[in-house]
């Protein structure tokens, strides 16, 4: 999403995928679409990099969770980091 110029530099960034300046939004909802965890980032961050700390988020506030499906944007080395981390 675009940052308003009132947003402190610090938490923006641009993201050249899509050639935008602003924030990225990460969000986990169960299959009813009710939200579960949210993080905001720069959009420089990396999805796979913010999904770390949002998972960790996830797993501390419900423990019961099992299952994650994720974009394809989060694949590659966070999948085998989650087997590792949150098993």
């Amino acid at each position: 999403m675009r940052a308003a110029a009132t947003v402190p530099a610090a938490s923006r960034g641009y993201d050249g995928g899509k050639k935008v300046p602003g924030r990225k939004r990460h969000i986990v909802t169960d299959t009813l679409g009710l939200l579960l965890a949210v993080a905001v980032t720069a959009a420089n961050i990396g999805d796979r990099d913010a999904a770390v700390g949002l998972l960790m988020r996830l797993r501390s506030l419900h423990r019961d969770i099992t299952l994650v499906w994720a974009d394809g944007g989060y694949t590659g080395s966070l999948v085998g980091w989650c087997r590792d981390k949150l098993a």
